[in-house]
């Protein structure tokens, strides 16, 4: 089977026209017609997943954040010229070498219901069956079946998702019942979110990436703020996504494969 058959029927599950208009959406590398002897399914395409991918024989990797780093022109120091931007000729290269292939899913991944990001998040959480009281396309507000400490719901979170380095902003005692997970970038980028949740009903948001301004104005509104990582809130997603995958593609091997900063270590708390 070649890439572009494997991408007709993942659009089958993840519509293009799903997501974002103007998102970055399919190929973005590699040859669209090439025979694929596997899948991997990685948050973002990294040395350390590449290396897994060709141990296993996988040569087709389905990334959700975008392949490159920026291109940045600033006032405020010497950014490398085109071209020299390290990670995107080190990561060419490795594609080069082994001849890999990556398409991108991103936001027609988060747009999926179920098994996309958003709900995934919150089902990797362990929280129990829980009402949904409002929601958008990308959150929801969910009620817990009681309300409990602020700090008690941290703690859970991090049972839940395996990461013991969230972070709690506001007050650990506070009650809450209500509250919306804001996965990836969306506490860092979209800057009036938390107030979208808190008028439908949030009294509390989860975080992955965190602009400390858009903490503050949580906390203004009287709102807790639990950080998780922009990887660590989407990745319950991709490995969903491998599982789907290697339902509807039996003959083909698929694997999710782990990335992010994660990956390169991390300091937990006391050690």
């Amino acid at each position: 089977m070649i890439a572009k058959e494997i991408a007709e029927i993942f659009e089958k599950i993840a519509p293009k026209e799903s997501g974002v208009k103007g998102d970055e959406l399919g190929f973005v590398y590699g040859d669209p017609e090439k025979d694929i002897t596997g899948i991997a399914c990685v948050w973002q395409v990294q040395p350390s997943c590449i290396q897994v991918a060709v141990e296993h024989g996988l040569n087709l990797m389905i990334c959700h954040e975008s392949l490159w780093l920026p291109e940045q022109h600033s006032d405020w120091y010497d950014s490398p010229k085109s071209g020299k931007i390290y990670v995107n000729e080190n990561r060419k290269n490795l594609l080069d070498h082994h001849g890999l292939v990556v398409y991108r899913s991103h936001s027609n991944w988060d747009a999926l219901r179920g098994d996309g990001v958003p709900d995934q998040a919150v089902s990797a959480l362990n929280l129990g069956l829980m009402k949904v009281v409002a929601e958008q396309k990308f959150f929801r507000v969910l009620e817990l079946p009681e309300p409990l400490p602020v700090g008690e719901l941290f703690q859970k979170i991090e049972e839940g998702l395996g990461f013991r380095c969230c972070r709690l902003f506001g007050d650990p005692s506070t009650r809450i019942q209500r509250f919306a997970f804001l996965i990836g970038g969306f506490g860092e980028n979209q800057w009036h979110m938390p107030q979208a949740a808190h008028e439908m009903g949030a009294e509390a948001v989860i975080l992955g990436e965190m602009s400390e301004f858009i903490v503050m104005s949580c906390l203004e509104m009287g709102m807790p703020v639990i950080e998780t990582l922009h990887s660590i809130s989407e990745i319950p997603a991709i490995r969903r996504q491998a599982e789907i995958l290697s339902e509807a593609l039996p003959d083909l091997p698929v694997h999710h494969i782990p990335s992010g900063s994660t990956v390169y270590g991390c300091r937990i708390r006391g050690s």
